[in-house]
């Protein structure tokens, strides 16, 4: 499949001259929301929500990704399996409760091959990642699952090699079914032919995916949808792995033998970062999503029923905090008790009229003792505005990762925000010319809620979702 064409002649041009990678061989955020990795900055099943996720295979030949949930407070796997995508395949699931002190659960009616299998009735996101012997001093109950983000990684293309096992026919939907799932559930058992060797019908990943997430809070009738971030030419070699590894994951991102690049796009052009893949391969990724602040929009007026929360998740920040001390740059602490891996945040606040909240008068409520600074605490976040006292969680998502800003105390209910990531502790290890990225690796959106009722005119519950948008800075060392 021809992808990208125009796009990727571009900045292949830009990149030749300059004398840099081309986008083709290293890991770049792709603007038109194809790629090998898609990441969902955000899943919940809290505050009466149900979450669904689509997954587009856009090309004319198999796939074989994992699909892996990572719970909010650390990002500790709660659910991860191999999904088989015939060419042109649509995968969709749902996540949801059974009770309200349950774990998130996974059901799907979709056809499409996994291994395992899930069952007609779903599975239940587990706590074996964050108890017992794997316990982080986070919370241990199966709650920790209601909320956090997910990730597909591309491990490999599906065919019909010469000599294989037929795969891709196994995969490939027949009259609305695959013909044989059986078949790839079985590789994967003891004696199967994928455990003997991985790479039987497979070659490396090519791209072409792109997905969704939908929040649906059917009890008030909304929906917010938001589209997966895709990050292009993540590997350059097969990583087809078993069902039941923790891998591939972000960390195994790759270029060549030695080195993973990344391609990054900042105020003055193309920056391409060049790191030793054995041991900072997991900083190509993050340089992609590196940003020293990001802006949105929030609304909360009474006269419109309106609600804002920004989701505002860090998608490699494990790789970085889930250690022993001391922490890896570019993030503050290492994650422990109680449960928390603290960054460094400052808020500016404008409301529509070109007034300013400072960062010194911005702060959470409740307000922290003087002199303490303004954190956000987890790998994904929701920042509420203008929520005073949210037990029991947040007014949109539900969240009990949340924190609340209160700019209404200025009389400032509509308006803009920034959230600053440039503290001084925010850069990331040197690529190999001694260039670094001042922030952290972020994503997300605004959550926005319009209630309608009692408000003359308006009959009905309103909401959306609008991407971050996002600065950088890159500065080579003299």
């Amino acid at each position: 499949m021809k992808k990208n064409v125009l796009t990727n002649a571009i900045i292949a041009g830009v990149a030749g001259i300059a004398g840099l990678a081309s986008v083709a061989n290293a890991v770049n955020l792709n603007p038109d929301g194809l790629g090998q990795v898609l990441i969902y900055p955000y899943y919940t099943v809290n505050g009466g929500n149900q979450t669904l996720l689509s997954v587009v295979n856009t090309t004319d030949v198999g796939k074989a990704v994992k699909v892996r949930f990572l719970e909010g407070y650390n990002s500790r796997e709660v659910l991860d399996f191999n999904l088989y995508l015939s060419p042109y395949d649509v995968w969709t699931a749902a996540i949801f409760q059974t009770s309200d002190t349950s774990a998130a659960n996974l059901i799907t009616s979709d056809q499409s091959c996994t291994v395992p299998k899930i069952p007609a009735g779903g599975v239940a996101f587990v706590n074996f990642q964050y108890t017992g012997a794997n316990n982080d001093a986070g919370p241990d109950s199966v709650t920790r699952t209601r909320e956090g983000h997910f990730e597909i990684i591309e491990m490999a293309e599906i065919i019909n090699a010469a000599g294989g096992e037929g795969s891709l026919s196994a995969i490939t939907h027949a009259g609305g079914v695959p013909d044989n799932c059986a078949q790839v559930v079985s590789a994967w058992n003891a004696g199967g032919y994928w455990v003997a060797d991985q790479t039987i019908d497979t070659r490396v990943p090519g791209g072409g995916l792109f997905g969704s997430g939908f929040i649906v809070d059917p009890a008030n009738g909304t929906l917010i949808g938001y589209n997966a971030e895709a990050i292009d030419s993540f590997s350059a070699e097969v990583l087809h792995f078993n069902p039941g590894s923790t891998r591939p994951a972000l960390k195994d991102a790759n270029t060549t033998i030695t080195t993973t690049d990344a391609i990054v796009f900042d105020s003055a052009g193309l920056v391409t970062s060049t790191y030793p893949r054995a041991t900072q391969a997991i900083d190509a990724v993050s340089a992609v999503f590196s940003h020293d602040a990001i802006f949105n929009e929030f609304v909360t007026s009474a006269g419109a029923g309106a609600t804002s929360e920004w989701v505002v998740t860090f998608p490699t920040k494990n790789a970085y905090v889930d250690h022993p001390a001391p922490v890896t740059p570019p993030f503050d602490f290492v994650f422990g008790a109680p449960g928390t891996s603290p960054v460094t945040a400052t808020f500016t606040i404008f409301d529509r009229e070109e007034r300013t909240l400072l960062p010194e008068d911005v702060g959470f409520s409740p307000p922290p003792p003087d002199g303490a600074d303004t954190t956000i605490d987890w790998e994904t976040n929701v920042v509420t505005i203008n929520q005073p006292g949210f037990a029991g969680g947040s007014a949109i998502l539900g969240s009990n990762l949340a924190v609340n800003v209160e700019p209404d105390g200025f009389g400032i209910f509509d308006g803009w925000m920034r959230i600053g990531f440039d503290d001084a502790a925010h850069v990331s290890r040197p690529d190999s010319v001694g260039g670094t990225y001042l922030g952290l690796p972020v994503v997300g959106f605004w959550a926005v809620n319009f209630n309608g009722a009692g408000v003359p005119g308006i009959l009905a519950n309103y909401a959306g979702a609008f991407r971050h948008r996002g600065s950088r800075q890159y500065t080579i060392a003299p």
